[in-house]
């Protein structure tokens, strides 16, 4: 009975939210609890310029312009630099991804920083768990990346993490927003030698790739031929080299960075070109990542891409055999295919679901003593080696169960049996309530009620982008595919 009033608070909850239509009593390892808490969190504490990774916009356009950024440095500043580092001062170290606006970023938000009385260390032109891990490494007090993710060139976003690495809570964000939003009396102004200093580090790509290796444990690469994707992003100077360090036999494509190719036609999110280098190359595995590479798309020697539920079925079926899973349980958002939990608890574990964004799945992963999660998007966290979603040590990972199984990944990804789904980005102008899509509404609920206890419909508005994300997930492909058509002309009718 309990649980069945959790399904009802959850489906009121989250309807209104405009997160899940269909939470399903009959997935006992659908976390309809936390789902809830997500829920009811996102509708109590709205934040105007931070979406769920960070603020990110079109470059030298409000809010990404340089007096924003500089602003937003200050503010940060005087929420995350509490902890004073070396001569009384705080400390915090600045990455970057390729992005030709990003030199202009990393000055703005030094001029913020060293205003606001914070040491600033320079990492350079390194991934965003690069940031995370050189973060709580040299005992920083908090990091920032100026990246845009997998965002076309012409957009650029800030991110923060604390000391330890780790993400920014709503709360944290929100706090940092009422400052940029202040008369700026609140934020600190030191003179004399209490402005902050500027220094480089010069050996962060080498410390970086260094734990990559390390998180091998022993395990080498010898006589694996991988075709790699850089993106033209921050990954360029940072995955070839502990590939090679681990003895595998790269073949590096998208790597030539000029300021204003990355993440063209390349990355992770270009799944058909992965397809392609793979094939041309002969590789046993394919690796791409997204302009920051905190993402990963791998590519079996098939010339067939895996999305981020295949990587997470087939890394938690090794963890549960090997028994290193924590609690034997794996976190993921409400996108992921319900056949991981089928997958997980034949295994005698469980999946635990929170809301979209990986800052969601690493909030949870703390909360609960895990060490295992991630997106569908590819966002895929190791917790006992990153803070963060980290692409590289995710494919080092996979293609050490790889080496150990002595199995190739077409085989390996045969694990996961997926539920059928069908899945539509679209376009919008505005971003109403989604309880105020009245036709679309009628067409769920209808769906909904054909469905019954063996589908369900997601519909959401991404947090970084001018989308609406609808998934529908059941077991007829074609009847999901219609309905989707369906939902998505309601849609476009009103808000595309």
């Amino acid at each position: 009975m309990a649980n069945v009033e959790a399904v009802n608070k959850c489906k009121a909850g989250s309807a209104s939210a405009g997160l899940l239509h269909r939470c399903d009593a009959s997935k006992a390892s659908f976390d309809t609890f936390h789902l809830l808490h997500y829920s009811r969190r996102l509708m109590s504490e709205k934040r105007q310029f931070f979406g769920t990774d960070g603020v990110r916009a079109v470059a030298n356009r409000h809010p990404m312009t340089p007096e924003f950024v500089m602003r937003l440095g200050q503010s940060a500043a005087a929420v995350l630099g509490n902890t004073k580092g070396r001569e009384g001062r705080a400390r915090c170290v600045i990455g970057r991804d390729t992005r030709a606006s990003g030199e202009m970023f990393e000055a703005a938000l030094i001029a913020g920083l060293n205003s606001a009385g914070v040491d600033v260390v320079l990492a350079g032109m390194v991934p965003t768990p690069a940031v995370a891990m050189l973060a709580a490494q040299t005992g920083a007090d908090f990091g920032v990346i100026v990246s845009a993710s997998h965002n076309p060139f012409h957009d650029n976003g800030i991110k923060f993490v604390h000391g330890n690495g780790r993400k920014l809570s709503d709360r944290t964000e929100i706090e940092i927003e009422k400052l940029v939003l202040g008369s700026g009396e609140e934020t600190l102004r030191p003179e004399g030698r209490g402005i902050g200093r500027v220094s480089q580090m010069a050996d962060a790509v080498d410390r970086y790739v260094a734990h990559a290796v390390l998180s091998m444990e022993g395990v080498r690469l010898d006589g694996m031929r991988v075709a790699l994707d850089n993106a033209h992003g921050a990954a360029s100077f940072t995955s070839a080299l502990a590939l090679e360090k681990l003895g595998a036999d790269v073949q590096v494509f998208h790597s030539e960075p000029d300021g204003f190719n990355i993440n063209e036609e390349c990355g992770c999110t270009h799944s058909d070109e992965l397809e392609r280098l793979v094939r041309q190359s002969q590789a046993q595995a394919g690796i791409a990542h997204d302009g920051d590479a905190d993402r990963i798309a791998l590519c079996d020697e098939e010339a067939i891409a895996l999305d981020g539920d295949e990587l997470m079925a087939i890394a938690a079926e090794s963890m549960l055999r090997k028994g290193t899973l924590k609690q034997n349980t794996l976190a993921v958002t409400i996108m992921s295919n319900y056949g991981l939990d089928d997958l997980v608890s034949r295994l005698g574990g469980r999946v635990i679901r929170t809301n979209v964004g990986d800052r969601y799945v690493l909030e949870e992963m703390h909360t609960r003593g895990l060490n295992f999660g991630g997106e569908q998007s590819g966002h895929i966290i190791f917790g006992d080696w990153a803070t963060t979603g980290d692409g590289l040590i995710a494919g080092l990972q996979v293609l050490r169960i790889m080496k150990e199984t002595g199995e190739p990944l077409s085989q390996l990804r045969r694990c996961l049996k997926k539920f059928p789904q069908a899945a539509r980005n679209l376009r919008v102008r505005s971003k109403p309530p989604i309880a105020e899509l009245k036709e679309a509404d009628r067409i769920i609920k209808e769906t909904e009620k054909k469905l019954g206890d063996y589908g369900r419909v997601l519909l959401r508005y991404s947090g970084t982008e001018p989308l609406i994300r609808l998934l529908i997930e059941g077991r007829d492909v074609e009847y999901l595919e219609a309905q989707a058509d369906k939902i998505a002309s309601a849609i476009l009718a009103q808000i595309g």
